[in-house]
């Protein structure tokens, strides 16, 4: 499994504080995403505000709950980014300051990204739904709801037909 992080945009809202992801310079909500191998979505957390760091959103989203068995040492491993440091799950190494990474750690990386790359087909998949691309302008409250209707089908889209069809 790979797990990674999308911000779904709101837009501003008056009174509501925290939204605001600075790495992607949008207000939003990180949207934890859990894709198989193939690029196949399999779960999504529930949406949390756009500000929190990947690590973070892992735990608030529930993710981490639920996939607990595949980040557990013993366990079958989770694929993430480097923003997910520290969670367990089967990252590249960063580069160390002042120096380089050996040519084993690249390759290493390189690997792992290679890998990563499907669950970014999953999010691209998942985005073509102008709700999470464009944003939602509805209260957002309503959000975590929205996102189980948008994320159903995209599920039954990838796992629901046969090898026949």
């Amino acid at each position: 499994m790979i797990v990674d992080g999308f911000l779904a945009p709101t837009g501003e809202r008056a009174g509501v504080v925290g939204m605001f992801s600075g790495k992607r310079r949008q207000v939003g909500f990180n949207v934890q995403a859990v894709a198989d191998l193939a690029g196949r979505l399999v779960d999504t957390g529930l949406p949390v505000p756009g500000a929190r760091h990947d690590s973070k959103a892992l735990t608030e989203s529930g993710i981490a709950d639920r996939w607990a068995s595949h980040l557990r040492p013993d366990g079958p491993g989770m694929l993430a980014d480097l923003g997910y440091l520290g969670t367990n799950a089967i990252t590249g190494t960063r580069k160390p300051p002042g120096r380089q990474l050996t040519d084993v750690q690249r390759a290493c990386n390189t690997a792992i990204n290679r890998l990563r790359a499907a669950v970014e087909r999953c999010i691209s998949h998942l985005t073509n739904w102008k709700v999470l691309d464009t944003g939602w302008r509805g209260r957002l409250t309503d959000f975590p709801e929205v996102l189980r209707t948008v994320t159903g089908p995209e599920i039954y889209r990838t796992w629901g037909r046969t090898n026949s069809e």
